[in-house]
């Protein structure tokens, strides 16, 4: 039997979510059949599979890429053994490798992982500056605060905020540009405690004249065994009410949005407020500093988009419609670096390390993040109210902790539901310099 044929014969009987399964299609038509296809699966060794996982590599495929088409060749493989294969030629051998290399590239991703409280806040002050919500700011904190994923912020309807805690029974999945509901990955539905000051921004932001019903048709009905969203109420939505005919707007009393989608929230707002950058778009676009005119409030405001001076090289700012010129009046600076790398996953990360810093208990950490608790502990452990409530405690102290530094950087923001919360603080402030920037600092320097 060949690697097509089984392959033919595993996928369709797979029972996956449908984005894993078009991941998984992806990985089958583009990285594994047409290298292995015709092999048969008693030819197929550990060794020839290495040697395939370094061509896609040197093919241009990176080194992620290249090694979940391995992943997704080992789960194929491990289904046909021992029926029709003894082993599983495609499964890594533990200790084998380079561990100087692997080593590494842990203790990298290990750093950059995870966010304080006061990175978490900067980062969302500085996405909200780029998207001109307050509701990004909101979601944003929201994650790091509950350590939802980002597919179950998406699926969160109003009705499931309370006063002091969340239900996270839904999540939205995005597949081909288009948005399935469905329940936690893994069968995670669980109820989060929120902290004080998280409950007053989510009634703030659900009172505010934010889009709730999202803009889906029900032309997109369930035609093809997929949950499509057809329309409903959400939390977290864009202000773009997407494309209607004025018409229908007028009938519409109803105030609609889209849902997020990752690639553009990841690209355009939040890798630029981690890493004060914008990221690289080929073939045309180069990664470009995130410059700001910070004769406004902090953390600036942003310009378009300037290429990087080079050492060496003759500089020439673009000119052009909507470009600001150099003049006395501007102030220019550049973002920098806050977390470089982190993701909205990697803020989920954060929160289960904050409460094993604040000493939570394990049980209670793995019921806030949706994780089940192995052997007889997870039997014989509960969760009682007090836990929860020292939950709350340890996070509205890292909050109050987080602002009291970020009014030392600053005694006001741009944000401006941030600077409420900035102004309501008790006793006087001043600004303290950061980085060489003051609001008196020559052009160019950085914040």
């Amino acid at each position: 039997m060949t690697l097509t044929e089984w392959v033919n014969i595993w996928f369709p009987a797979l029972d996956l979510e449908p984005s894993t399964l078009d991941s998984y299609r992806y990985l089958i038509e583009v990285c594994i059949l047409p290298h292995l296809g015709d092999h048969t699966l008693s030819s197929l060794s550990n060794e020839g599979i290495a040697r395939w996982e370094k061509r896609l590599i040197a093919s241009g495929f990176s080194k992620k890429t290249a090694s979940n088409a391995r992943g997704a060749l080992s789960s194929a493989l491990a289904d046909a053994t021992p029926r029709y294969i003894p082993l599983n030629p495609a499964a890594k051998t533990k200790g084998k490798g380079r561990k100087g290399g692997s080593r590494i590239e842990r203790i990298e991703k290990e750093s950059k992982v995870w966010a304080s409280p006061l990175e978490v806040l900067l980062i969302a002050e500085r996405a909200a500056i780029i998207s001109g919500l307050d509701a990004t700011f909101i979601a944003d904190i929201t994650i790091a605060y509950t350590g939802c994923r980002w597919s179950e912020l998406l699926g969160l309807p109003p009705n499931l905020i309370y006063p002091d805690a969340i239900d996270l029974h839904w999540k939205l999945y995005e597949l081909n540009g288009r948005f399935y509901r469905g329940r936690p990955k893994d069968g995670s539905m669980r109820t989060v405690a929120t902290p004080p000051f998280l409950n007053r921004l989510l009634t703030h932001h659900l009172r505010s004249e934010v889009p709730l019903q999202c803009t889906c048709s029900a032309r997109f009905e369930d035609t093809d065994g997929i949950p499509w969203c057809t329309g409903g109420k959400y939390a977290f939505l864009t202000a773009n009410p997407g494309k209607r005919s004025e018409e229908e707007k007028k009938k519409d009393k109803v105030v609609r949005g889209s849902h997020y989608r990752r690639s553009n929230f990841s690209e355009r707002i939040f890798r630029p407020a981690a890493d004060g950058w914008y990221p690289q778009r080929l073939p045309r676009r180069p990664r470009m500093p995130v410059l700001v005119d910070h004769r406004y409030p902090w953390p600036g405001k942003p310009l378009p988009a300037w290429p990087a001076a080079q050492a060496d090289q003759p500089y020439t700012p673009p000119q052009g419609q909507g470009r600001p010129r150099i003049n006395d009046d501007l102030r220019l600076a550049s973002w920098l670096p806050i977390r470089p790398g982190l993701t909205p996953h990697g803020q989920r990360h954060g929160y289960h390390t904050w409460l094993d810093e604040d000493g939570i208990p394990y049980v209670a950490q793995s019921q806030q993040i949706g994780h089940e608790v192995p052997g007889m502990r997870g039997i014989y452990s509960h969760v009682t109210e007090r836990m929860l409530d020292e939950i709350r405690e340890a996070l509205q102290r890292r909050w109050l902790a987080s602002l009291e530094a970020r009014a030392s950087l600053s005694p006001t923001s741009a944000v401006p539901v941030l600077n409420a919360a900035l102004l309501a603080l008790p006793g006087p402030r001043q600004q303290r310099p950061l980085g060489g920037f003051t609001p008196s600092s020559p052009p160019n320097s950085d914040i």
